[in-house]
């Protein structure tokens, strides 16, 4: 039996992340080459030149955690063709024009579904294709898959929810992961939009600072307590203003080796 794919969080900061060429896209697509080769451990290793496409192993689909979708209860697409969900605004009109056009995979959504139904009740968990692929989604795969040649599958967070519940579901969807499908939780851990500086020579807030060091060590430490328990800090009202963009590190949170890059915090499970 092949080994369980991994799991990944992933800062994806900007939109514009979806069209730029940094050090943040760069370490994507590394990470998407390594993970295709088998070499998923680390975010910063450099791509390797000269594999031939025998070598490429995909994923059998990607199953997202997004800050950008917020449900009461759990709902998971379960589209064929997933729509590309331009939901910002104030942006230029070429990151608009950007498709992502992926398919979908609705036996894994029933999948997941399946594995979820029990542990929720009696909040409802759902497949619909009311949703499709949110800018937390494409403007990450776009460049971990820019060929766009895995299906993606999307599962909503329920910010009404406590941490602990949140880091349960993770639990129980890394089941999917025996399945050949590849967890990415998308957000951030310092993520306070009201309180950016945008001056070119502007240095990162203390309490952003102190807050993401606390993070970094417990996860790796492997402190789910800590996590867990992240409002407790005494930076987190202005680290995470609103939970929507940390939850989702709770979901890729799992056993196993613990590979970080810090490049807006990204870290791979696995």
């Amino acid at each position: 039996m092949p080994a369980a794919t991994p799991a990944a969080f992933i800062g994806h900061g900007s939109p514009m992340n979806a069209i730029d060429d940094n050090q943040f896209t760069r370490a994507w697509r590394n990470y998407g080459h390594n993970i295709t080769r088998g070499k998923s451990s680390h975010m910063r290793v450099p791509a390797t030149p000269g594999n031939s496409p025998a070598d490429t192993v995909l994923p059998k689909a990607v199953l997202v955690v997004s800050a950008h979708w917020d449900t009461r209860g759990i709902q998971v697409t379960a589209n064929n063709a997933p729509r590309t969900i331009h939901d910002y605004s104030g942006f230029p009109p070429e990151l608009s024009a950007v498709q992502y056009p992926a398919p979908g995979s609705p036996a894994i959504a029933q999948f997941v579904v399946n594995l979820l139904r029990e542990f929720a009740a009696p909040e409802p968990v759902v497949s619909t294709q009311a949703w499709g692929l949110d800018h937390g989604t494409w403007s990450v795969l776009k460049h971990v898959f820019p060929e766009a040649n895995v299906p993606v599958v999307q599962l909503s967070i329920d910010t009404s929810k406590p941490a602990s519940w949140h880091l349960e579901v993770g639990r129980i969807i890394g089941k999917v992961r025996e399945q050949q499908v590849l967890i990415v939780a998308s957000g951030n851990i310092v993520h306070n939009l009201r309180e950016i500086n945008w001056s070119v020579d502007a240095a990162p807030h203390p309490a952003g600072v102190r807050f993401h060091d606390y993070v970094v060590q417990a996860i790796e430490n492997g402190d789910d307590d800590a996590l867990v328990n992240y409002a407790k800090h005494p930076d987190a009202a202005y680290a995470v203003p609103t939970p929507e963009h940390f939850l989702p590190l709770l979901y890729a949170v799992g056993d196993g080796d613990v590979f970080s890059s810090l490049s807006m915090y990204s870290v791979s499970f696995g």
